[in-house]
């Protein structure tokens, strides 16, 4: 059984993440927890450990409680598929630190979160939470736009720079996504130098993807965030699969982009691995 853990905030956002994920997981077994962190900084794990200050929790989290409930029992009604159940989880800790408990707690192979834009000017990229999520949290992460509907991806862009080895948990991650979901994989390596060594990626992958569909494509000489940009407009494109780690392909993607180039790049659904 697969265990996902969804992020919501009871927005329009979240819960067409949440729909997206249980979309494209309705072939798999999973165990669903829906999780609202409460926004407010006063109250954390080690404060209720005070009797006194436990008392009134109830008051302070009895909105969200009713709202996490209401999601819920929709789900639960909603749902058709007998391969899946739901569960609830309302907490109170910083934003990351709940994340990552409940993450180990709970053994979750699969983090789910919406992205609705650029909200202010100091969130350049995504969301606060959404980017910690994905610069912070080692676990497969799965980021959903708010225009993304429930429709089946066929597609997926893997970007490539040339610290990411595809000899690595991390890329077979991906692939073993792309394998469950029939997905026709478009890989592509980027050196934004001269290649200065030959790779070996093309006999790796004759072996590995033998029951993949996919493509693979060397650029040289060209920023990561024009090949993204400049690939996507060429090719139907469903899903971008990227490995996220320090100075990564994420990090030149976005960062170097601007704010309505992300907002398009961003379009599209990310399926994020860490090394």
């Amino acid at each position: 059984m697969k265990n996902v853990l969804i992020l919501t905030d009871f927005s329009a956002c979240a819960l067409n993440a949440t729909h997206y994920a249980i979309h494209f997981l309705k072939n798999e077994t999973c165990c669903f927890y829906l999780m609202h962190v409460h926004k407010s900084g006063s109250f954390t794990m080690d404060d209720l450990m005070s009797s006194a200050t436990a008392n009134v929790y109830e008051s302070v989290l009895k909105v969200e409680k009713e709202q996490l409930q209401k999601v819920l029992d929709e789900l639960k009604q909603s749902s058709q598929n007998d391969k899946h159940e739901f569960h609830s989880i309302l907490d109170y800790d910083t934003f990351l630190q709940a994340t990552h408990r409940i993450i180990e707690e709970k053994k979750i192979d699969l983090l789910v979160a919406g992205y609705n834009g650029v909200s202010n000017v100091k969130e350049i990229i995504f969301g606060s939470h959404t980017l910690s999520i994905i610069r912070k949290i080692n676990c497969n992460t799965l980021v959903i736009p708010e225009d993304v509907t429930n429709s089946t991806p066929k597609t997926m862009l893997v970007l490539l720079d040339e610290k990411d080895e595809i000899e690595s948990e991390a890329f077979d991650r991906i692939l073993r996504t792309a394998e469950q979901h029939s997905l026709h994989v478009h890989i592509v390596r980027v050196y934004e130098k001269p290649m200065t060594q030959p790779r070996y990626d093309e006999s790796y992958l004759m072996k590995q993807c033998t029951h993949i569909n996919y493509t693979y494509k060397v650029i040289q000489n060209v920023p990561l965030h024009y090949v993204k940009s400049a690939y996507m407009q060429l090719h139907e494109i469903d899903m971008i699969g990227l490995i996220v780690q320090k100075e990564s392909v994420f990090e030149r993607i976005f960062k170097q982009s601007s704010v309505t180039e992300i907002s398009k790049a961003l379009k599209k659904p990310l399926f994020v691995t860490h090394p």
